[in-house]
């Protein structure tokens, strides 16, 4: 499988719309590392124009339909899409229902950071199919390497809320999770953890 990930829009569209909605004028300009994780953490309205478009080649065909299927995530908004690659025996000169469920195709995805923050909640839990959880691990690390930020964001949904809102398969009882939540809340502003009585 071979995964390759290209920013479409980035974060000065980010902060011009941060700063509409505060009433600033536009900056030219790539706001700072500080400004980036503020607002990837309270998921603020403007990272929804953080758009990336994402293909995944050779992902088995059940598992691209795992990935299209989650409705807030890659359907949750207008500007986010997602292409398979046909299985129509006109196209492929392959009877379809000789097509095994799991055969390789080419995904293309575009989405926006929300919308990863919303299905790495789901499809990184230790309760989805290990292929698509592997799968989706395999796009979060990619995406490490051209957003760090954003992929420190993408946690499974344990992490994410604190605790298991599903029949749990025990994770959240392992020195992994809380070595993970820990460093998940190593994200909040200081002054937000004292206010709150953490600290």
């Amino acid at each position: 499988m071979k995964i390759t990930i290209e920013r479409i829009i980035g974060w000065d569209r980010v902060l011009n719309s941060a700063r509409t909605t505060t009433g600033k004028k536009e900056l030219d300009k790539e706001p700072s590392d500080t400004f980036k994780q503020q607002l990837l953490i309270s998921e603020h309205s403007p990272i929804r124009n953080l758009l990336y478009e994402i293909t995944i080649e050779d992902i088995p065909y059940w598992a691209a339909m795992h990935l299209r299927t989650h409705h807030m995530g890659f359907k949750s908004a207008e500007d986010d899409l997602y292409f398979v690659q046909t299985q129509r025996t006109d196209r492929t000169q392959k009877e379809r229902d000789k097509i095994y469920q799991d055969a390789p195709v080419r995904i293309k995805i575009q989405a926006n950071a929300q919308s990863l923050i919303n299905v790495s909640r789901v499809r990184l839990c230790h309760k989805a199919m290990k292929e698509t959880r592997e799968t989706w691990e395999a796009v979060i690390k990619e995406m490490a390497t051209i957003e760090p930020f954003l992929a420190e964001m993408c946690v499974l949904n344990c992490i994410y809320r604190g605790f298991c809102p599903e029949q749990s398969c025990g994770y959240v009882r392992t020195k992994d999770f809380m070595k993970k939540i820990q460093a998940y809340h190593n994200h909040v502003p200081v002054s937000n953890l004292q206010e709150w009585g953490f600290l």
